[in-house]
């Protein structure tokens, strides 16, 4: 086991909503409850509203995570004051610990390395090394961003693998690779309440049609429409659509409508909070991610929390969280036919009740020991 460390780390948490911002609250936890001495250092405003649309903040008294109390939240994006003062009070962590959530951030990110001195280790943890829609700027402040700090933590080997063609082989950055544990997320109730249970019975009963649902923010890399046109020539299955589009949601609209399948599609636009994902998750047969092109998600492993199988392109790391199969299905990305056939598979009698039963409702805890010893592990000695 490494020995204990000084750890400031850099990053979103309550009341930023989001993946990024309950991951980094739980990896500040789970290196706290593996010795180290940690401090987290927040955002009072982490980047002008232009670079994202939807939900950026849930209610003060409605956390997703359990807030950790060593934490501040002092950094603005437009006061480089406060990325210096950042920077002066790290200098005497052994580990500095910088969450790339957007490209920008390498500009006062490059502040606070300056500021830091030479002692603490710095490492950038990339849960996306690009933005999904980039342009030639953004590889310019990563690849800045990943030679100042030396270090770069990834999800999976193909997010490894472009950190590396970006940074340059001779560039001397140390790329890690290990899987995204789920975050310890709070949740009203575990079971989802009266409601989660009466959804859960009833899924998987051998009803017919089969609900495939989808949540979270809707955009075109995630591959609602292949979904949707994939349904369209499968009878027996339902597709419920929750979450918050970045593109007019009437588009989706126009597409089920042009399909001919208004009555076995919802599609409902909003934020999903986390109280309400317990619930929602049961209530789907089976949870897809029908995504073209992806790096992570914790998707697989909040499905499989209650106990819900997956059904999942190849991109990113979602084949390595699916035994295919056994706790979901595999198709390869950006192939409707395959997609269909999968749904098809579905719809099969006990079908669903193997792929239910193969899923392993706790099998994302292990991987957090793992995921902390690599994040220790960048300290030498």
């Amino acid at each position: 086991m490494p020995r204990p460390l000084r750890i400031a780390i850099v990053g979103p948490t309550h009341p930023f909503s989001g993946g990024i911002a309950t991951h980094t609250t739980s990896l500040a936890h789970r290196l706290q409850a593996a010795g180290h001495d940690v401090r987290l250092l927040s955002w009072k405003a982490q980047y002008p509203s232009f670079l994202r649309s939807g939900t950026t903040r849930v209610p003060e008294d409605e956390p997703e995570v359990t807030p950790f109390a060593a934490s501040s939240a002092r950094l603005t994006w437009y006061n480089p004051l406060t990325w210096l003062r950042a920077g002066v009070g790290m200098r005497r962590a052994d580990l500095v610990l910088v969450t790339g959530v957007t490209p920008y951030h390498a500009v006062p990110y490059a502040v606070m390395r300056f500021a830091a001195g030479r002692r603490p280790t710095g490492v950038v943890l990339a849960h996306n090394v690009l933005p999904h829609e980039h342009g030639r700027l953004d590889e310019r402040l990563v690849r800045a961003m990943y030679r100042q700090y030396g270090a770069v933590l990834v999800h999976s080997d193909e997010q490894a693998a472009l950190a590396r063609s970006i940074v340059g082989a001779d560039a001397g950055v140390d790329v890690r690779v290990t899987r995204l544990p789920l975050a310890d997320l709070l949740f009203d109730g575990a079971g989802g309440g009266a409601a989660g249970d009466a959804a859960a019975a009833a899924a998987g009963s051998g009803a017919s049609p089969v609900t495939v649902g989808f949540f979270g923010m809707v955009r075109h890399y995630k591959g609602v429409d292949q979904l949707l046109e994939a349904a369209a020539r499968v009878p027996g299955i339902r597709v419920v659509v929750r979450g918050e589009f970045w593109q007019p949601v009437d588009e989706y609209r126009a597409q089920v409508s042009a399909l001919g399948i208004e009555d076995r599609v919802e599609i409902v636009d909003g934020y999903v909070a986390m109280a309400d994902m317990p619930a929602l998750i049961r209530s789907f047969d089976v949870v897809a991610l029908p995504y073209r092109t992806g790096s992570s998600t914790i998707n697989v492993a909040l499905a499989h929390r209650f106990g819900t199988p997956v059904l999942a392109t190849d991109a990113g790391t979602m084949a390595l969280d699916i035994r295919d199969g056994e706790d979901g299905l595999v198709v390869p990305a950006d192939d409707v036919d395959a997609l269909a056939a999968a749904l098809e598979r579905l719809t099969r009698p006990g079908a669903l009740d193997r792929l239910r039963a193969g899923v392993d409702a706790g099998g994302s805890d292990r991987m957090w020991a793992a995921y902390t010893d690599t994040v220790a592990g960048f300290v030498a000695g």
